[in-house]
């Protein structure tokens, strides 16, 4: 998950997109969506294809939010 998240934030920055908010993979079963919560954590969630995208973004944000704090 870390490696994914490295990746993506280097290939961020070729492309001048500036910092990487979250990696976001759709398969045929569903989601994998890795966010950074600081920097010694990661979250990876995985969800069904079924889940609806926009609530499900929200809700890593709160939470990463939440994450963030804890480890403070």
């Amino acid at each position: 998950s870390a490696a994914m998240l490295s990746l993506g934030e280097r290939i961020g920055q070729e492309l001048a997109r500036g910092d990487i908010e979250r990696i976001f993979v759709e398969g045929d079963k569903g989601y994998g969506i890795l966010t950074s919560c600081g920097d010694d954590a990661v979250l990876l969630v995985l969800a069904d294809q079924k889940a609806k995208q926009g609530i499900l973004m929200l809700e890593i944000k709160r939470i990463v939010s939440e994450i963030k704090q804890i480890l403070k």
